[in-house]
């Protein structure tokens, strides 16, 4: 095999390893698809919600809490979407999810950093969502209070549910498993990144972001890929 031969197996797998770093990188602001991939009910397929009455800037709301099931693509679905299936959460407790069927588009940002609307509270939020996020999932009740939970770091200055300008008085379990979700002390510092979809007068929405190890497991395949081609290239 000629020296130009093992270049071009080295260049071929380099270019696509760099494809998928540079898509990876695109996502930090970009598009994205959102739709309800389960018969109408935005909650079906999920642990379930709690009717709750909140508080938002002095006003009383009675709502539905709990997490969402929904898809998500990075692909215009007119041109064939790769969706996703997610549970995600409100971040906004004073606005509409208006997700159905027909796909809604959004702005997909890679950290809650990254954004003007969460940014003063990117940590928290953070460190919520990866300590509590796959125990919420465990039933409604549980659900319900870390819905509860991240409305409060995302829309109050403090975290304390009875004043502010967000507010849950209720006492029962949901309250009480709320409170336990909101003690910082039990929060883990660590876990995959956490992106935001933004969406101007609907609710803003997270999506679990995959880790960069993953990527780079990606990338080490492509680079099989490319090594593999240099051996029938060789053969």
């Amino acid at each position: 095999m000629t020296f130009f031969q093992r270049m071009r197996g080295f260049v071929v797998a380099g270019a696509l390893l760099g494809s998928v770093l540079c898509a990876a990188n695109s996502v930090e602001a970009s598009p994205i698809w959102v739709r309800d991939g389960n018969g109408g009910n935005p909650f079906n397929g999920g642990p379930g919600s709690q009717i709750v009455t909140i508080t938002v800037n002095n006003v009383n709301q009675t709502v539905l809490a709990g997490a969402f099931a929904l898809q998500y693509s990075f692909s215009d679905p007119a041109l064939g979407a790769n969706w996703v299936d997610f549970f995600t959460y409100c971040l906004e407790p004073d606005e509409f999810l208006n997700v159905s069927a027909t796909p809604v588009t959004g702005t997909f940002a890679g950290s809650f950093g990254a954004t003007t609307e969460y940014g003063s509270n990117a940590t928290a939020l953070t460190q919520l969502i990866n300590t509590w996020f796959t125990d919420s999932l465990g039933n409604s009740t549980k659900s319900a209070a870390f819905q509860i939970a991240l409305w409060e770091i995302a829309y109050d200055n403090t975290i304390d549910l009875d004043s502010g300008n967000f507010q849950f008085g209720t006492l029962g379990a949901i309250k009480t498993q709320a409170l336990a979700y909101l003690d910082q002390m039990n929060w883990v510092t660590g876990g995959p990144n956490v992106g935001v979809i933004l969406r101007v007068g609907d609710q803003d929405m997270f999506v679990i972001v995959p880790e960069p190890a993953s990527l780079a497991l990606m990338g080490v395949g492509l680079l099989g890929l490319g090594f593999a081609a240099r051996r029938r290239w060789a053969a």
